[in-house]
């Protein structure tokens, strides 16, 4: 059995699958290298959304997808990714009033700069507060939002705590939240938020 446990990412994923059906939609907010929206995709959801504002992220996340044999379910708009911030997902994710929308059921964030690219740009404290917004607004009930936090540079650490204060403002009568940290572990490891829609 995988150790799911010692790595932040695959535990993410893990807690999302449960809410990837075959009837769902399904956001990668911030796709990076395409590891996630892969993962996302295997899971095969009705619908598949990835956003990045970085082209070099969306042309990575595309040819990893091509690559794994997805290109067919690209073609036919099974699968979306764009080149777009995502706190700009409403523009492109029908929400749930939509006539025959599939309902948003996970939403995942990895936050941070993309892998391998330039460290210097880095999702931001306000425009994932107003994506995480956004989210909440397309997010179907018993939906969840997935948040991966890094805490790990000055940006990150403001990030995280933005987060955390908004996720506990929150109305408990709409919403339920979770945090998960790694707590004997150095070095900032990255920890995880996660809300979901009451119904």
């Amino acid at each position: 059995m995988e150790n799911i446990i010692r790595q932040t990412t695959k535990l993410a994923l893990h807690l999302v699958r449960p809410y990837v059906t075959p009837d769902a939609a399904v956001v990668d907010a911030t796709c990076g290298n395409g590891h996630d929206t892969l993962a996302l995709a295997r899971m095969n959801p009705a619908q598949l959304y990835a956003f990045d504002i970085q082209e070099q992220a969306v042309r990575a996340t595309t040819e990893l997808l091509q690559c794994h044999g997805y290109s067919k379910s690209i073609a036919d708009g099974k699968i979306t990714v764009c080149c777009q911030a995502h706190e700009q997902m409403g523009t492109v994710v029908p929400g749930g009033d939509c006539p025959g929308a599939a309902p948003v059921r996970a939403v995942i964030f990895n936050l941070g700069y993309l892998p391998g690219g330039d460290k210097e740009r880095t999702t931001r404290a306000d425009s994932t507060l107003a994506a995480l917004r956004a989210a909440m607004e397309l997010l179907a009930p018993d939906g969840v939002i997935c948040i991966t936090m890094y805490s790990g540079h000055p940006e990150g650490k403001r990030e995280k705590t933005a987060l955390l204060e908004f996720a506990s403002a929150l109305d408990a009568g709409k919403w339920h939240t979770a945090y998960v940290s790694m707590p004997n572990q150095k070095h900032d490891p990255p920890e995880i938020l996660l809300i979901t829609r009451k119904s």
